[in-house]
């Protein structure tokens, strides 16, 4: 392997003349993990997600944190993203090369160049489609895997399944989002249309061509048997290869994070103020204004104010629609912040909102700003139930229930906020207990024994 220094700031671009030698030993204390892994050659794990991001861009930390505990169990690792980062118009490979190996401290990522686009039409449809295309047409300059981890986003990638069968190697399905299926969940599509046909069935062809497959949501199982592809109803799919691993958190990462980026906002920081936060995207699915329209309900309680923190293109219109009904206990905070300054405002909250369109959790839950929540250890309300793996409702940390009216949605704050400081307390330290289900080293070992089946 030969190595080219590019830039000296925060990364190493890479040029691959050969296969490269040893990594990283074993960790004892943070993996288990079978003997065969240093007994036998090093295995190579392809982890492939359009949307994977370098640690400075990043907002969900579950494939790094995948890869940091893969190598550190022996494993050699090389994350496969895009070259576009929409949400910051960043462009990773330039020129006219068609990919491009950085590494970013321990990571190694291959950027695939593909065409921007903006927003949700068809040119982000035909991006995911040439990222996976090219890697499957470039597979010959790249060292050959063992194991393709494959975030699914069907069925516009299913090159990357062809790509696996090609190189022989063990293909892992990963349902982060139920893609074709929201596109019919949110009005997008008819799930009658001849495309959708199509499209499910490219789906199905993915899963079918897994080793294995892992969904971030409980009720994976459930959507596979509703589509009838599981063996007991007649499919080809066997229910014993479908694994449940949500997105999660570094608790230590966070503690540590919490103390080191801190924030002057005297909004924040203001104790006699019982704090809503809202942190996330601003936009249709995340239905934002029946939140403020609840929070308008609770003006009689002088101390309450919901802080909301990001950015999407409804943010401008609801600033407008606040000052135009008078609605002052809701502050609309910055557009961004960098993750490491999330644990600093999540943790002076004193309720954390995670606010879905209806529809979005019939099948569980897998957004990262729920364990983000649950780390901060204060409690939270949820505007939709959980119908599967209910960690809010199963360990009484908060609300998570159909709050599908602004009075409803009132309530369910009231409910928190009235209770008194020992009850509230007692809720706190369940919260933290609830997070540690979901540490990312406990995580991550899961995807290890799944890996190490064979």
């Amino acid at each position: 392997m030969v190595i080219t220094n590019y830039r000296t700031d925060c990364s190493t671009r890479i040029e691959f003349t050969g296969k490269s030698g040893n990594g990283n030993g074993r960790s004892e204390e943070s993996c288990r993990i079978s003997k065969s892994v240093l007994m036998n050659r090093q295995r190579h794990v392809w982890i492939v997600n359009y949307y994977s991001t370098p640690p400075e861009f990043t907002v969900n930390e579950r494939h790094l944190k995948f890869a940091h505990y893969l190598q550190e169990a022996g494993y050699k690792v090389t994350i496969f993203s895009a070259s576009f980062l929409q949400d910051r118009n960043v462009k990773l490979v330039k020129g006219n090369k068609k990919f491009e190996f950085i590494r970013y401290g321990e990571f190694l990522f291959c950027h695939i160049k593909v065409r921007p686009y903006k927003g949700n039409s068809f040119s982000r449809m035909f991006s995911i489609f040439q990222f996976a295309w090219r890697i499957l047409r470039n597979r010959k300059y790249f060292e050959k895997p063992d194991v393709i981890l494959h975030n699914m986003h069907a069925p516009f990638d299913y090159p990357i399944c062809t790509c696996a069968k090609r190189l022989k190697a063990r293909y892992i399905a990963e349902e982060w989002d139920l893609w074709p299926e929201y596109f019919v969940t949110f009005g997008l599509i008819s799930a009658k249309n001849p495309v959708m046909k199509w499209a499910y069935g490219k789906e199905r062809k993915m899963f079918e061509a897994a080793s294995d497959i892992v969904f971030s949501f409980a009720g994976g199982l459930n959507y596979l048997k509703s589509k009838k592809w599981t063996r007991d109803i007649g499919g080809k799919i066997d229910p014993d290869k479908v694994h449940y691993i949500n997105n999660g958190v570094s608790i230590r990462d966070f503690n540590d994070n919490k103390n080191a980026y801190t924030l002057s906002d005297p909004d924040l920081e203001n104790e006699n103020v019982f704090k809503i936060v809202y942190l996330g995207s601003i936009r249709l699915v995340n239905d934002i204004k029946q939140l403020i329209d609840a929070v308008a309900l609770l003006k009689g309680q002088k101390e309450v104010r919901l802080l909301i923190y990001g950015d999407g293109n409804q943010r401008e219109g609801l600033i407008e629609y606040c000052r135009d009904n008078f609605i002052d206990n809701v502050l609309f905070k910055e557009k961004r912040i960098p993750l490491s300054y999330v644990p600093y405002v999540l943790s002076h909250s004193d309720l954390n909102i995670l606010n879905y369109q209806k529809g979005f959790g019939d099948y569980g839950i897998s957004s990262g700003k729920l364990f983000q929540s649950l780390a901060a250890g204060k409690p939270l309300v949820c505007n939709i139930p959980i119908v599967y793996d209910d960690v809010i409702t199963d360990n009484q940390l908060g609300v998570a229930e159909n709050l599908d009216t602004p009075r409803k949605y009132a309530d369910a704050i009231l409910k928190v906020y009235n209770l008194d400081s020992g009850e509230y307390e007692l809720m706190c330290q369940r919260v933290k207990e609830a997070a540690k289900r979901f540490d990312y080293e406990v995580l991550s070992n899961n995807l290890i024994d799944i890996i190490e089946k064979y």
